[in-house]
């Protein structure tokens, strides 16, 4: 690693935790390093990024406008070398990921050559539709739906998940096929939703408010729930494929746009991958279910 890249990454730390002390101690380097890493910054951008006290470290405007180019470039240096360093052959260790639980399902079922080609691999699928915090829940990885504006973050795009109004067949049979989205409103709609926050549903452009006599925050019992012929659900694709082709479900709307999900893998900034995480990252991409990543 260059030395200014060094230095710029202690420049980042500093302006996350404003002392020359807890910042050496977490890099395992002397304070006086860390006071000529920032000069070395400072002298090649010429410019001060901090005023300095015996007892405090103040950024300057000039820091904070640094910062986020700053992020940026160690965050694409370190995506680069995690995507083009191979993985060892000999990956063993605990990997722990967050993952929704319409994702996680769908790799569940891939994921028995993996850990057969890597006997000392172990996987730890923290799998919920709540958004898990990488730090408290002591996560290697996670999945979000985009964008993702946590500037700690490293983001990796996975790909694009399509989602589908489904029903089931007798449901329809009862209550007709509705003919354009505005009909949604006479059906029985099953809610994906959190708290008291009203579900939506934006169709063709519109966004429209959802009714029903069922509402969950899992989308595992929102799929029950369209199986139990409750009403018409919103779901993504890879999760009703197997319904729609065995007849158990049937599609709504089929015509109409239904903006898909941003997948993205997540992990903290300037923390690098170790190879087993690096492995499962690899795994995610080569395995997502919907599309490519926009280029």
């Amino acid at each position: 690693m260059s030395d200014l890249l060094l230095s710029i990454r202690t420049f980042i730390r500093l302006c996350e935790k404003p002392s020359f002390t807890r910042v050496a101690a977490e890099m395992h380097a002397s304070h006086t390093t860390i006071a000529r890493r920032l000069d070395q910054v400072e002298a090649h951008f010429g410019t001060i990024l901090f005023h300095r006290t015996t007892r405090r470290l103040v950024p300057t405007p000039e820091a904070d406008r640094l910062l986020p180019h700053a992020r940026a470039l160690v965050d694409a240096l370190d995506i680069a070398e995690q995507e083009l360093r191979p993985v060892p052959g000999d990956v063993s260790g605990t990997v722990r990921i967050g993952v929704t639980t319409a994702l996680g399902l769908h790799y569940l079922g891939l994921i028995d050559d993996l850990l057969a080609s890597h006997p000392g691999l172990r996987i730890d699928l923290a799998m919920t539709d709540w958004q898990r915090d990488l730090v408290q829940d002591r996560l290697d990885l996670a999945l979000r739906v985009g964008p993702v504006a946590d500037d700690m973050l490293v983001v990796h795009p996975l790909g694009t998940l399509p989602r589908l109004l489904v029903a089931r067949p007798d449901y329809i049979a009862r209550h007709g096929q509705p003919a354009s989205a505005g009909d949604l409103g006479t059906h029985r709609c099953i809610a994906y939703g959190y708290g008291d926050m009203p579900a939506k549903w934006t169709i063709d452009g519109q966004e429209r408010l959802i009714n029903g006599p069922f509402r969950s925050d899992s989308s595992e019992a929102v799929h029950r729930a369209a199986l139990a012929g409750l009403g018409i659900a919103l779901l993504p694709a890879v999760r009703v494929a197997d319904d729609l082709q065995a007849g158990r479900l049937v599609r709504v709307l089929p015509e109409s746009h239904i903006d898909p999900l941003d997948i993205l893998a997540v992990h903290p900034s300037l923390k690098r991958l170790p190879a087993r995480a690096r492995l499962i990252l690899n795994f995610l991409k080569a395995h997502f279910p919907g599309s490519p990543p926009p280029r």
